[in-house]
């Protein structure tokens, strides 16, 4: 899961600076800051089992969307990234796009916004790989490909998300990123991982600490 904490500050470098969908020219100052941002480093790591998964900040709005396998908020503004299974008509994975990633905007309307292409390549977007099962796919997010997870049909039209998590299976509800914006460049003080232990069901979180 360090390695997870890795992946999410570059997306952090990106997301607090560009503050979700912008101009083309606020896009690219997140993408020239943001890689400066990604030098920090995950320095500990304790995953927790609790009694019922924290919500961080009960005044963002918690996402509801069709298929959603997990989400990304941070401390700066409620914008918030999904990421949903696709299915094709018969319920099974989409194998060309088993999963797509994409804005809610909430600081505004909260309408639903597709991530920008230098988002899509460099921060949030994913990539999978089929096995020799069709209804599993490896994935991974474009910042850190080397950090794979897995997608498993469970049922037509119903798909299972799970990461390790110190030493378990975790089914990964969603990340929260403290950002420090108090210097000239934002840097993540934690990046906190809320799921469930995908083989007993208990509420699992997972705390990193970045410096």
């Amino acid at each position: 899961m360090l390695h997870l904490a890795c992946a999410l500050t570059l997306l952090l470098g990106l997301l607090c600076l560009a503050g979700g969908p912008g101009g083309p020219a606020v896009a690219q100052e997140g993408v020239k800051r943001g890689f400066a941002a990604s030098t920090q480093r995950a320095r500990a790591s304790a995953v927790t089992e609790v009694k019922t998964l924290p919500v961080v900040r009960p005044e963002f709005p918690v996402p509801n969307e069709p298929n959603m396998l997990f989400y990304l908020q941070r401390s700066t503004n409620p914008n918030t990234v999904i990421y949903a299974a696709r299915f094709r008509e018969d319920g099974t994975l989409d194998p060309n796009e088993p999963v797509a990633a994409y804005w809610r905007r909430y600081n505004t309307t909260g309408e639903r916004l597709p991530l920008k292409m230098i988002e899509d390549n460099f921060a949030f977007g994913v990539r999978t790989e089929r096995t020799d099962d069709p209804t599993v796919f490896r994935l991974y997010v474009v910042s850190y490909p080397e950090r794979k997870a897995t997608l498993r049909l469970v049922a037509p039209g119903r798909a299972e998300l799970t990461v390790p998590a110190g030493g378990r299976q975790m089914r990964p509800i969603y990340a929260y990123i403290d950002v420090d914006e108090s210097g000239l460049m934002p840097s993540v003080r934690t990046v906190s991982v809320m799921g469930h232990d995908a083989a007993t069901g208990r509420p699992l979180v997972e705390r990193i600490q970045i410096e």
